[in-house]
């Protein structure tokens, strides 16, 4: 028997080591595929002829947008390889189009040095375009060298000052040098300058959608660091904090209106939404826990797994607002959405008080 299970076993494990093995190859095969595709090797046999070339930037142009960069990038090297066939002033915007393209591609698969040979050629043909110097600024950032990005990026404004992806790169910067209100300023052009969230693949949402959500975190940092300073604040620093924290959330709930509300917005909404309920918790009007209690119920709107929220709109209502009821209904679905002893003594305690009202009440 046991014998048996061994002989199953190494069964087993050498059919899924020639399982592992077949996949090497296909990979393999795969990447040698690609590298004569892409020309990172040689050239192809057969070039295209030049009046293929529209045809192939355009079929290239609908699968890098759909991010189908395998594909986009054999029909650019093929729309490059018909374009070089005959270089004129022409066909310069094609050539200088399908190099960035190239590039981009390669930077995003991770190949930085064909991707700055790439750019390279790209800024040989036009070395002050606006989407050259964006790229060379990009590669610079990602290398850490960020004043040399600074640069590239100053730059496009100098020529294009209402280039919303300039200022939102720029924004990013300044935020990484802990330089806020620099980053404050880009970021909001980047907004302003990004009506329509202009849909760019190489990114995960609009720029427009990305200058909100670090706009927001950079307000977050300003009034965090109020709690750093060494005297005691002011009512012009308490004024400045509630907007600055105002401003943040804002922003947040802005992208969401825009149908944007990634998971990653959501969380940072979330996030200060318990910092801003928290606040008006700690005050003492009667007020400022019905306001509590509206930013806790947006909470759960937002997420409806969020059980410090239903747990604190649950003591609102009993311990503040006096509404059993209401508690116990908060609480049953903390107890649904964690099944814990203490939240189920609760319950069954409150169930006896509100049963026990209603006795009296006959």
């Amino acid at each position: 028997m046991e014998s048996n299970k061994q002989s199953e076993n190494r069964s087993y494990f050498s059919f899924h080591r020639w399982l592992v093995y077949l996949e090497i190859i296909a990979v393999i095969g795969f990447l040698v595929v690609a590298v004569l595709y892409t020309q990172r090797g040689g050239a192809e046999p057969d070039t295209p002829s030049l009046s293929q070339a529209g045809k192939f930037l355009a079929e290239a142009d609908a699968h890098y947008d759909k991010q189908d960069l395998a594909t986009a990038i054999f029909l650019y090297w093929q729309a490059l390889q018909a374009l070089e066939t005959d270089r004129t002033e022409e066909n310069k915007a094609d050539r200088l189009h399908a190099n960035l393209r190239i590039a981009e591609i390669y930077s995003q698969s991770n190949w930085f040095k064909d991707a700055k040979s790439r750019l390279a050629h790209a800024a040989q043909i036009q070395p002050d375009h606006k989407d050259v110097l964006l790229l060379g600024g990009k590669f610079l950032r990602d290398e850490s060298l960020p004043e040399e990005a600074t640069e590239k990026f100053l730059a496009v404004l100098d020529k294009h000052p209402d280039d919303a992806e300039a200022h939102y790169l720029l924004g990013v910067l300044y935020q990484g040098s802990k330089q806020y209100e620099n980053a404050s300023k880009h970021y909001r052009a980047a907004i302003d300058n990004d009506p329509e969230l202009t849909y760019i693949p190489s990114e995960k949402a609009p720029i427009g959608i990305l200058a909100r959500l670090q706009l927001s975190r950079t307000y977050n940092k300003m009034f965090l660091g109020y709690r750093f300073l060494d005297r005691e604040l002011t009512d012009e620093d308490m004024k400045e904090i509630s907007r600055l924290e105002s401003q943040a959330i804002i922003l947040l709930e802005e992208a969401i209106q825009l149908n944007h509300g990634t998971p990653e917005i959501i969380d940072d909404l979330i996030r200060l939404l318990y910092v801003r309920a928290n606040a008006l918790k700690r005050e003492a009007a009667t007020r400022p826990y019905a306001d509590a209690l509206e930013v806790y119920e947006r909470i759960v709107e937002l997420d409806p797994t969020e059980i410090q929220a239903w747990q604190e709109m649950g003591d609102i209502h009993y311990g503040f607002l006096v509404d059993k009821e209401k508690a116990l209904e908060m609480y049953r679905k903390v107890y649904e959405l964690e099944s814990h002893a203490t939240t189920l003594a609760v319950i069954k305690s409150l169930e006896a008080e509100i049963a026990d009202g209603i006795e009296e009440v006959e």
